[in-house]
């Protein structure tokens, strides 16, 4: 989970560090809505992606492997409004069970305000494992914090 919070965080300060021209030069990817109002997009492939699964609020097992993620930064006259990360793929559970993931981050930023960054989960494994969830990332210690979990009737309390 470390792994990625980092390259989150990495990838946030690219993105806020860039002028909005830096981005993109091909106005392709660019989806127009106003002269200043513009939503960015790119695709990654994320290799050794590794996010805990949580029950009850607790870690149960941590998955890993390569995903893909489409990343779509939001600016509204000139000022980023949003960032939307979706990652889909299969991962591996430690116990060797594969699973498909479909996850989506959120971060949104306000004016005098911290940004917020909330995450939704969605993972299935070949074996009947089912896990949902959402929460949020600390940004002090960039932890995930599970707000609402449902998993296999095997790791419920």
């Amino acid at each position: 989970m470390k792994k990625i919070a980092f390259f989150v965080l990495g990838l946030s300060f690219l993105m806020m560090g860039c002028t909005k021209e830096d981005m993109y030069e091909n106005e392709v990817d660019v989806v127009l809505k106003s002269a200043e109002t513009k939503t960015y997009q790119a695709k990654f492939t994320e290799d050794g992606y590794l996010t805990p699964l949580f029950c009850d609020g607790e870690m149960v097992d941590y998955v890993s492997g390569n995903i893909s993620s489409h990343w779509r930064v939001h600016y509204k006259n000139g000022v980023r409004q949003w960032i939307i990360i979706n990652f889909s793929g299969t991962l591996t559970s430690s116990n060797g069970e594969v699973l498909t993931i479909r996850e989506t981050d959120k971060m949104l930023f306000e004016e005098g305000m911290d940004p917020t960054y909330t995450i939704r989960w969605n993972i299935m494994g070949e074996n009947g494992s089912h896990y949902i969830g959402s929460g949020y990332v600390d940004w002090t210690t960039w932890d995930v914090v599970p707000e609402m979990t449902v998993c296999p009737p095997e790791n419920q309390k």
